[in-house]
């Protein structure tokens, strides 16, 4: 069973592709599972290591059980355990969780992403007590948390992940998407079992303030082409920080996939949209179209995701040229 320590580099926070003319409410086989063979090869050639599967950016709630079911199969196969598969159970309750996280563990991916409980505001004493029930019910497969403060309803206090720690032994992973303030306190807390993973725009930050205590990373951005944010965690691995502040000059010269200002507003509406619309338009992996119930984006905000694409596909040329035989 995978462990903290093995989780090192980059986590792809893949997007499900939709067939033409399927992101209807009405279509039962919306998942392009072609496409999704193409996507994990190209992710694990671009060199990721791992791939975190139907979470937000993968319109988990868009998508039927079995839908999900043939999704994750395809990548598990594919990926024939080059890389670390985490497949998104997130649901309402813990029963369902607990049947989801079982077929994927029987369809051989090698862990689970799960985040809270969607339905109640959590306590402290229900959150911890719901990675614990996790691994009593699957004591054999590791859990990757997926801990958005936004979308989950928690602050993920460093009291948290002590109960967690304590508490659900197979909690072995941690995205994080509540900034990196508290991430040393954290690490002290918990490091010794859960490998705590920034997002690609706090790495920067958080490799500043605890070195190469940070093993791995995860993103979305990585759906455009992967190379830039490797290349930024090779560096922190190195713990060359000439090369990190390089790498993030250019990762940060790229156009912002969210309208100046209004990322607090409309982030939360908008997210699974811009991702795949940011995702279409880079052209590295066809995402297709947006799935009901998370269809409308304002026009500005297309806008704005397409100029993020331009500019990352621009800057990612150089890292091509780059990692190119001589």
């Amino acid at each position: 069973m995978l462990s903290a320590r093995d989780i090192r580099g980059v986590t792809a926070m893949v997007p499900t592709p939709c067939k033409e003319g399927a992101g209807g409410w009405d279509v039962a086989d919306s998942v392009d599972l072609d496409e999704t063979a193409t996507m994990t090869e190209k992710m694990i050639r671009g060199g990721i290591s791992s791939i975190a599967a139907c979470g937000t950016t993968g319109e988990c709630a868009a998508l039927l059980w079995d839908e999900k079911r043939d999704y994750i199969d395809t990548i598990v196969r594919v990926a024939r355990k080059r890389v670390s598969v985490f497949a998104g159970a997130t649901a309402l309750g813990t029963k369902e969780m607990v049947r989801q996280l079982r077929g994927f563990r029987d369809l051989g991916a090698d862990g689970g992403f799960v985040g809270l409980p969607l339905w109640q505001t959590p306590t402290l004493e229900n959150s911890v007590q719901f990675f614990a029930d996790l691994s009593e019910a699957l004591p054999d497969f590791p859990i990757m948390v997926y801990a958005n403060a936004m979308f989950f309803k928690s602050e993920f206090p460093t009291v948290f992940w002590e109960g967690v720690a304590r508490k659900a032994p197979t909690v072995i992973t941690s995205k994080i998407a509540y900034g990196v303030d508290h991430l040393k306190e954290d690490l002290e807390a918990a490091g010794h079992q859960i490998n705590f993973q920034p997002g690609q725009s706090n790495t920067y930050a958080a490799y500043k303030q605890v070195g190469t205590r940070v093993t791995a990373l995860w993103s979305t951005t990585v759906a455009m082409g992967p190379e830039p944010v490797v290349a930024l965690m090779e560096a922190i691995l190195k713990n060359d920080s000439k090369r990190v502040d390089e790498v993030w000059e250019d990762i940060s010269s790229v156009p912002p996939a969210v309208p100046r200002g209004e990322f607090a507003e409309g982030f939360p509406r908008y997210n699974a949209q811009i991702n795949k619309i940011f995702t279409n338009a880079a052209g590295y992996v066809k995402s297709g179209p947006l799935r009901a119930p998370y269809r409308d984006v304002p026009d500005h905000w297309v806008t704005q995701a397409e100029a993020h694409a331009k500019g990352w596909t621009a800057m990612r040329q150089k890292y091509l040229k780059a990692a190119a035989p001589a």
